[in-house]
Parts: C-alpha cells; sequence; structure tokens
C-alpha cells in the first residue's frame, strides 16, 4: 500500500457516505407508501418455482377428448345424409388436430419448466460456489492478517494506527474478480511448467524478467529480476513463499537501464555485509537481509539480483560484476581477491575504510569550491541588481542638471544601458556556453585532456587536483597490492577508477612499461602531474619489494598536504571575495555619488 492508496481512501468514505444521503429520501417515501399501502393494486398472484421444488404438470389429457362423445340424435345412421356424415368426419379430424397441438404445446411448456428448473439449479450452485470461494479468501486473507500480527509480536514491534489503516483499507478494496484472474494465471503458470520442454529450455545469456507474485506479507508486488529462464524465476520465488501469477521476458529497453549506487549507501551495505560474515550468518542469508532493507527500489533490485545468483550458485564477486556499473570496479576485483584467499570480512573492512577516506576527501574538495561559488554568484547577483535598478535612478537626475560627469560614471552608466538592453541575450549566451562546455567535456576527450591541464596548471587549485588524484592512486594501488591483486589487474583497476585523462595516460604508458618487462616508476619519471616526492618513494618500494606499504605512505602524505591546502585556500578565498566584492561595489556607488558632490560644489 503506497502513499497515494492511503491519500485516497477518505474519498472512498465519503463517496459512500454520499450515496447513502441521496437514497435516504426515496427509501423514506417507500417507506411511507408500504405502511399506508397506497398506489397498491389487486393483483391475481401466480405461484412461483421455487429452486429445486418440482413441478406438478398433467401429462395426460381427459378420456373424453382422446375418444370424442359427440353428442347425436336418435336417428339412423343409415338415414343419415351424406353431407351430415361429412361434416362429422371434418370435426372429428379438426378435433384430433386441436388435441395433438395441445399436447405438442404442453410438451413444449414441460420442456421450457424443466430448462428454467436445471438452469435456477445451475445459478444456485455457481453461487454457492462464488460464496464459499469469497469464504475461502476471505479465511486465507484473515490467516494471513493474523500470522504478519504474529511476526509483528515475535519481534516486539507493536501494531501501529497505521498497520490497521492498510489492513483496513486492503479489506474494502478487496477485488475478487481479480482475484480469480491471478488464480488463474497461476494455475495456467504450473500447468505450464509441467512440460519438460519448458523446463530446459534456457537463454545462453541472462535477460531481464518481470514477474507479478504475491509476496509472504500478502502483498502484490511487480517487479524485476535477471535470470536464464522462466523456470528458474519461478523456482526461485516459489523457495521464498511468493505465489507466482506471471513471468514475462521484459522489453529490450529496460536492459539498458544502469544504476550507480551511492558511496554513501555502498559504504553502509559493505558494513552491513561484512557484520553478518562475521556473525556467523551465510553470504546468501546476508545478502536477503541487505534486500530487505534496501528502501530505494533500483537498490533492492540490485542485492535481489545478486542474491538470486547466489541461490543459484554462483559466486559474489561474478553477480556484483553483471550489475554492470551498481558496483564499483575496484569493489568487485577486491572481493573476487578475497575469495580465493577466503578472508571476504577483512577486505570489505578494509573497503569500508577506503571508501570512507575517499568520501571524506570529496566532501573537501567540494566543500572548498562550495564557498568561492556562493560568493561568486551572490556578487554577480547584487552588482546587477545596482546597475540596472540603483543606476538608472540617478541617470535621470544627472540628465535634468545637464552637467558634466566623470570617465568612471560614465563607463558605469554605459554598462547599466548595456545590461537593461541585452540581459537576456547575455543569460542566453551564457546558458548555451556552459552547454556547450559540458556535451564536448563528456564526449571529446581531447577538449576534456585540454581542460584538465589547464585547470591543473592554475596555481594552487591545480596543486589540489593533483594532490587529489595522487591520493586516490596510491591508495588504491596500496589496497590492490596488500590484498595480492595481480599487478596487471591492478593497473587495469587504476585506469577505470579516475577521469583525469592526464592520469590515464600514466597508467596506460605503465601498462605498455610492464608488458615490456620495465618497471612501473618509467612512467611516472619527470612527469608533471606526480610529484616527486610520490616518485621517489614508488621507485623506493620497487627496490625493497614493499610497494604496498609505500604507497600507503603516500596516500597518507598527500591526503594530509591536501587537507592543509584546501583549509588554506579556505582561509584565503574568504577575505579575498569579500574585498573584491567591497571593491566592486563600492567603485559602483563611488562613480554614481562623485557627481553629486561636483553638482553640490557648482551649486
Amino acid at each position: 500500500m503506497n502513499i497515494l492508496d492511503v491519500i485516497l481512501l477518505p474519498f472512498v468514505f465519503i463517496y459512500r457516505g454520499f450515496v447513502w444521503v441521496l437514497l435516504l429520501p426515496y427509501y423514506f417515501v417507500l417507506g411511507i407508501l408500504k405502511v399506508f399501502k397506497i398506489g397498491k393494486k389487486k393483483t391475481k398472484t401466480i405461484a412461483e418455482v421455487k429452486p429445486g421444488e418440482r413441478v406438478k404438470v398433467v401429462k395426460e389429457v381427459r378420456s373424453a377428448y382422446s375418444t370424442p362423445n359427440i353428442p347425436t340424435k336418435n336417428t339412423n345412421p343409415e338415414k343419415l345424409s351424406l353431407e351430415k356424415k361429412q361434416n362429422i368426419i371434418k370435426r372429428q379430424k379438426e378435433f384430433e388436430r386441436l388435441v395433438k397441438k395441445a399436447k405438442q404445446e404442453e410438451e413444449k411448456r414441460i420442456k421450457e419448466q424443466e430448462k428454467i428448473r436445471i438452469e435456477n439449479e445451475k445459478r444456485e450452485k455457481e453461487r454457492k460456489l462464488k460464496e464459499e470461494e469469497k469464504r475461502k479468501k476471505e479465511e486465507k486473507w484473515e490467516a494471513l492478517e493474523e500470522k504478519r500480527v504474529e511476526e509483528l509480536k515475535k519481534m516486539g514491534k507493536p501494531i501501529t494506527f497505521s498497520d490497521k489503516i492498510k489492513a483496513f483499507y486492503k479489506k474494502i478494496t478487496y477485488n475478487k474478480k481479480e482475484e480469480l484472474e491471478l488464480e488463474a494465471k497461476k494455475s495456467v503458470l504450473e500447468e505450464q511448467f509441467k512440460d519438460k520442454k519448458n523446463q530446459t529450455s534456457r537463454f545462453i545469456k541472462p535477460l531481464l524478467f518481470e514477474y507479478l507474485a504475491r509476496n509472504p506479507q500478502g502483498e502484490l508486488e511487480r517487479s524485476t529480476i535477471e535470470a536464464l529462464s522462466r523456470v528458474d524465476v519461478h523456482s526461485f520465488l516459489e523457495a521464498e513463499g511468493y505465489q507466482v501469477y506471471d513471468i514475462t521476458v521484459a522489453k529490450a529497453k529496460f536492459n539498458l537501464k544502469t544504476y550507480r549506487m551511492k558511496r554513501s549507501r555502498l559504504i553502509f551495505y559493505i558494513s552491513q555485509l561484512s557484520a553478518y560474515l562475521k556473525s556467523g550468518i551465510s553470504l546468501a542469508e546476508s545478502v536477503k537481509i541487505l534486500e530487505d532493507q534496501a528502501k530505494i527500489k533500483n537498490e533492492k533490485k540490485a542485492w535481489r539480483a545478486v542474491y538470486y545468483d547466489l541461490s543459484m550458485g554462483d559466486v559474489l564477486s561474478s553477480s556484483m560484476e553483471k550489475r554492470k556499473d551498481t558496483f564499483p570496479k575496484l569493489l568487485i576485483n577486491m572481493i573476487k581477491t578475497a575469495e580465493m584467499t577466503g578472508n571476504l570480512p577483512e577486505t570489505l573492512d578494509d573497503m569500508v575504510d577506503y571508501y570512507t577516506e575517499s568520501e571524506s576527501t570529496k566532501k573537501q574538495m567540494k566543500s572548498a569550491m562550495m564557498y568561492p561559488a556562493v560568493v561568486t554568484i551572490f556578487a554577480i547577483a547584487v552588482i546587477t541588481f545596482i546597475l540596472m535598478w540603483v543606476v538608472p535612478q540617478f541617470v535621470n537626475i544627472y540628465a535634468d542638471l545637464g552637467s558634466d560627469l566623470p570617465a568612471i560614471t560614465k563607463f558605469v552608466i554605459s554598462i547599466s544601458e548595456f545590461l537593461k538592453n541585452y540581459l537576456i541575450y547575455i543569460l542566453l549566451g551564457i546558458i548555451v556556453i556552459i552547454l556547450i562546455y559540458l556535451y564536448l567535456f563528456k564526449n571529446v576527450k581531447s577538449f576534456r585532456k585540454s581542460m584538465q591541464q589547464f585547470m591543473m596548471h592554475i596555481p594552487v587549485f591545480g596543486n589540489i587536483i593533483i594532490y587529489n588524484e595522487v591520493t586516490i592512486f596510491s591508495k588504491t594501488f596500496a589496497n590492490l597490492i596488500n590484498h595480492n591483486v595481480f599487478i596487471t589487474d591492478s593497473i587495469d583497476v587504476l585506469s577505470k577508477i579516475t577521469d583525469n585523462e592526464v592520469y590515464k595516460k600514466l597508467i596506460f604508458d605503465t601498462a605498455k612499461n610492464l608488458s615490456k618487462g620495465e618497471p612501473i616508476s618509467k612512467a611516472f619519471k619527470d612527469h608533471w602531474a606526480f610529484p616527486n616526492i610520490a616518485y621517489q618513494m614508488l621507485i623506493t618500494g620497487e627496490k625493497t619489494g614493499r610497494l604496498g606499504p609505500m604507497m600507503e605512505r603516500v596516500s597518507s602524505y598527500y591526503q594530509e598536504q591536501h587537507r592543509m591546502i584546501i583549509n588554506q585556500m579556505k582561509t584565503l578565498i574568504e577575505p579575498i571575495m569579500i574585498v573584491t566584492l567591497a571593491v566592486l561595489v563600492g567603485g559602483i556607488l563611488l562613480a554614481v555619488i562623485i557627481p553629486m558632490y561636483s553638482m553640490y560644489d557648482a551649486l
């Protein structure tokens, strides 16, 4: 039951109450007519045939009709004329025809009454069956509700008012026809899966299947899951306590959808998974708990798919790898290594620490950029307001006095007039330039690399980018080396964790050197984007065979440098921005006030 159903519930009661209010006058008038017997005519009542009551029908005709007793005069038949004999014969034939017709009509009436009786019996049986089905469904629903209440009591959760509202809403919105349709679909689906041909038919690659089922809580659930066949989906859902009604292959467009899990949510799930494994819960059950904890629809689908793969005998790293961009490449490789060594909980704890520190670094970076951005936007808004609404008020005064204006005042007035005439075009131009820049930065590799090189050569700001990239590179490299990931796989992972084209080129050159048998440090020698201290420590780690610990030191050192330079930049940016804003606003006000003093001296 979603929030829309809760919102619509009061309207259901209002609608029913409105209908009863409309019907009350009708029932009142009907009651008065019945009490005083007004407008009631005497009518001849005909007994109706009750269901199951036999109808007594006279099947035989009186003997007088079969052997007609036609009175004749006491005359000698021989003396009757030929004409009279013909009339008697004619009447006799007409009488026989009428008797035959009466018999046929009676037989037809008997057949119709028998048909009505059979139809009444059939309707009565159908009514009883429907009532029985309705009673069973209500008993089933009440049993599910009692079971849910018992589970809530066992868990120590009190039954809230919202739970009672949900239960009441389910009861009044119960659709018997829809329930019968679902049961029919379920029976057809089960009958289809009894065929051995359908059980053996599987796809080569997993497809996305849509299913309609009732979960163990008694709620209808329509969702998707990746699998090799419909039988696998049916077996998996039934094992989870679902009542499956329909399974279909999803449209192709759904397969293109990817979901990138937020780092904050990923940290929570990894830490929870590590805690469950340490407490002795199996991996599949731990993932199932994560699925139940997920509140976001895409996250629930992702963990459901992982749980399905685990229940089908797949490993955790392989299942995560199938989810495309949902889980980071680094995490998948670290889990793959942990599965070989058998220390999955410890690896997950290391990943929690790694992603926590990475998030902290990103937040510091965003915090450093947020303050100057906000101050800049505020300054532009204030200056634009002054130029467009304040300065024009003084222009009219200067025009009335006709005095000569200083150069700075003329310059400010010309800017004010330009903004008044072309502000919309300026805003549209800025928006177009931003959109073009974002498109080129996202899709054109050479443009993105040039802009990244330009930003990395800006004083102070460039060092922030370089220190951040070196911290991420060294921290990730240290984690991979310390967990015995192959050096080639480590380089492949490092190339996918950064969006900076300069460092991607560095890592590509490193992979090329490794294929030639050369050391890792050769690609980083005398490179402007890789500090000399980090390079010397990289060489030391290669020579001593302690590359992992040395990269950890590099990471710690440059993370601290990154934090320090951000704090320094925050300290410097605040007074610089305030002074800049004061100079701009003060210059505009000075340009407006100077002519006022000149006019005062002239007067």
